[in-house]
């Protein structure tokens, strides 16, 4: 009895411990797929699922990386994978990438910082109107950890031939502009930003010199409503462009309150429809 109820014990503790976040995304999304459907992407000593979609035509223009977080901020995995069937039908092979870089961001604090902590409590004060998503989330360690995983997914890639596409949208839109400002070998043949932004002013406002300041074409997707962070940019990002003579730049509002039906549920997205409409409409300006 005594033994019975020492495995009890150790089997609530185990289930009461933390488990790291992205393992469980993985996880799911390892799931989600038939077997042989996910691959392995070594992101330093991390193995982090990818899903390929092979293009529809024989000779593809290139590869199309779309990053998917599992928030709304971002771009879903199944909102990824819509949009990637979509643009393989136009010649494009598809990686998608899921991330999840909340996870890792302020998770592992050094020692003396922790030990710290917890003899003094710090007092942070936060405006009443601040966004809750700074409170986790910070950018250049989010920066650093979307830094390694491009360089990854680089590598991985390196041997394909054609153009190299990026798709983000939201947070890791903006966090991406960053990352490949600072290495200029992750610098894709074209970047489309889905209404970039990040929660707080002056990171959110540095968003449009990334963009202006850019030496790739960008395709600037905004969709109206999504945020007001990301709306207080939006024309901005226009001006900036145009005035530091940027080339190679559109902007494009997509309103974000469109309504569908179908009776089969197989309807694609209106708005992802609308990205993926524009997006080729782009690349075809472009010349690809």
């Amino acid at each position: 009895m005594q033994r019975l109820t020492l495995l009890f014990l150790f089997a609530v503790i185990a289930l009461l411990l933390p488990t790291p976040a992205n393992c469980d995304f993985f996880t799911d999304v390892r799931n989600a797929y038939l077997p042989g459907e996910v691959k392995p992407l070594m992101v330093g000593e991390q193995e982090t699922p990818i899903i390929e979609v092979k293009a529809h035509i024989p000779l593809a223009l290139g590869v199309a990386i779309i990053l998917t977080e599992p928030f709304p901020s971002s771009l879903t995995l199944d909102q990824g994978h819509s949009l990637a069937n979509m643009l393989a039908e136009k010649g494009w092979n598809v990686v998608i990438s899921p991330i999840n870089l909340s996870a890792n961001v302020g998770t592992q604090p050094d020692n003396t910082e922790s030990a710290e902590s917890m003899a003094t409590p710090i007092e942070v004060n936060i405006h009443p109107r601040s966004n809750q998503l700074s409170q986790y989330a910070n950018f250049n360690e989010t920066t650093t950890a979307l830094s390694l995983h491009l360089n990854a997914l680089n590598n991985y890639l390196q041997d394909r031939e054609g153009y190299r596409m990026v798709l983000a949208q939201g947070m890791l839109a903006a966090s991406y502009l960053s990352a490949v400002q600072q290495q200029p070998q992750l610098h894709p043949d074209n970047f489309v930003a889905i209404s970039p932004y990040w929660p707080e002013e002056a990171t959110n406002t540095s968003v449009i010199e990334y963009i202006a300041q850019s030496d790739f074409p960008v395709l600037d997707l905004s969709l109206t409503g999504f945020n007001d962070w990301a709306n207080i940019t939006a024309s901005k990002r226009k001006i900036s462009s145009k005035n530091a003579l940027k080339m190679h730049y559109r902007q494009i509002i997509i309103p974000n309150n469109l309504l569908a039906f179908s009776i089969t549920g197989l309807e694609k997205t209106p708005h992802i429809q609308m990205v993926a409409n524009s997006t080729i409409g782009w690349t075809r300006h472009l010349g690809w």
